[in-house]
């Protein structure tokens, strides 16, 4: 037998690539999607897993070297360090569904684990982020907390606390996680009671709505703190301007990759919570299917290859390390030279600005 019955699933059954029916009779409907395609597909993925890995172990690396980079701040650069690098690892896995969507490799312990532990990971990822922009935040239009800020002790509680939610959401994917086995196709699947689909619900929303809200409401608030602050500044207003305009743009850029790598899978388990179709009425958006799936995957792993970028070398700090750190020099020998990371930059930038002022009315 080629082919399972369609008597042999559910309406609500889907599998990496969508419901579970179009990956059985994609190419009895003309599907498949072009050899080019997919060679264009799995070479983009692969440069974002290089860059992603390189990002993300230099990161780590240049921790790990110089204690004087071991910050609060950067123990959340290095978690999520670690989060995208375990995602990018995934990149391989992405690329053999690609090309073999239809025989699912690693077994039913593979196939629960593989779920479970993407799930966990990319969530811990968003809330490390969220983390991360509340900090800023705090650094930026709280400077009286700044002491308390810099407890490591409670930097490691936070970090602790979004692992500990992150596999306790996990925990609902154990029941309907599955690995189906007819002839030569193997599927590893998921079935979406209504149930489930409460959970998915509350997933998006923490993982995704409530996150990019932090994230926009925030950032907005330290652009117009920033402004305000520049505002002040009497002695070098363009200078002030240079530095707020510098800082706004990346601000931008953090929320609007946050937004390009998740809105899609967003987007994808909005569809699988949707009512239910006939598999007759999955052909005729089984296009959308694929469509939400190559970008959930292009977008997610385009995320784990910028957030080093973002969060790590626009530092002149962590510029200056990962240079010392290429070319095997000890990095103490700049530490005078540089600034402590992107918080401190725009905190420091804020005292000088006061400092500034008042000296000038005395």
């Amino acid at each position: 037998m080629g082919l399972m019955n369609r008597s042999d699933l559910e309406n609500d059954t889907y599998t990496f690539f969508g419901p579970i029916d179009i990956a059985i009779y994609g190419d009895e409907n003309n599907y498949d999607e072009s050899f080019t395609f997919k060679i264009t597909v799995s070479v983009v993925l692969c440069i974002f897993m290089v860059l992603s890995i390189i990002g993300n172990v230099c990161t780590l690396a240049v921790i790990a070297r110089d204690k004087s980079m071991r910050t609060p701040t950067n123990c959340y650069l290095c978690n999520l360090a670690i989060t995208d690098l375990m995602m990018a690892f995934y990149v391989p896995t992405e690329v053999y569904f690609f090309w073999v969507p239809d025989f699912y490799p690693f077994g039913e312990v593979g196939c629960r684990i593989h779920f479970i532990l993407w799930d966990c990971v990319s969530n811990c990822s968003v809330l490390t982020i969220v983390a991360f922009t509340v900090e800023r935040y705090l650094v930026v239009s709280r400077p009286f907390l700044r002491q308390r800020l810099t407890i490591k002790s409670r930097v490691y509680k936070i970090i602790a606390v979004i692992w500990i939610v992150c596999c306790v959401l996990c925990i609902p994917d154990i029941f309907y996680i599955d690995l189906l086995e007819r002839k030569k196709y193997v599927y590893c699947y998921y079935t979406v009671s209504d149930l489930m689909r409460i959970f998915i619900v509350v997933d998006i929303f923490v993982f995704f709505v409530v996150p990019m809200s932090i994230i926009l409401v925030l950032y907005v608030l330290i652009a117009l703190k920033l402004k305000a602050t520049q505002r002040k500044l009497r002695c070098s207003p363009v200078y002030g301007k240079q530095e707020r305009d510098k800082a706004v743009k990346m601000l931008a850029a953090v929320a609007g990759l946050f937004f390009v790598g998740w809105a899609p899978y967003c987007g994808y388990r909005i569809m699988v919570i949707t009512p239910k179709y006939k598999y007759d009425d999955y052909y005729n958006v089984s296009m959308a299917w694929r469509v939400l799936y190559y970008m959930c995957a292009i977008n997610v792993y385009l995320s784990t290859a910028g957030n080093p970028i973002l969060y790590s070398l626009m530092s002149r700090r962590f510029r200056t390390a990962f240079k010392d750190f290429l070319k095997g020099r000890n990095s103490s020998l700049h530490r005078g030279q540089t600034q402590t990371s992107l918080h401190s930059t725009m905190n420091s930038t804020y005292y000088n600005r006061t400092n500034t002022t008042v000296g000038n009315k005395n």
